[in-house]
């Protein structure tokens, strides 16, 4: 059974969008893919996408808030 926040969100998100969640700048996002810390692929045009299971299992593995994943705000 998925998770509420996992149901609520699309299947892959852009780096603007764990940015914005994550209050950091895209150059931030960027460099967490870079060092391997954040899964990601690149499209053929050269953006990244992140899926939202391995962005939901970023932030529990570093202890981040999930309230700010939609349908979790307060």
């Amino acid at each position: 059974m998925e998770r509420k926040s996992e149901q609520s969100m699309p299947e892959f998100i852009s780096v603007g969008f764990v940015a914005r969640r994550s209050g950091v700048s895209n150059a931030t996002v960027l460099r967490w893919i870079r060092m391997g810390q954040l899964s990601a692929f690149r499209l053929p045009g050269g953006h990244f996408r992140i899926s939202s299971k391995d962005f939901f299992s970023f932030l529990t593995k570093y202890n981040m808030p999930l309230d700010i994943l939609p349908g979790n705000e307060k």
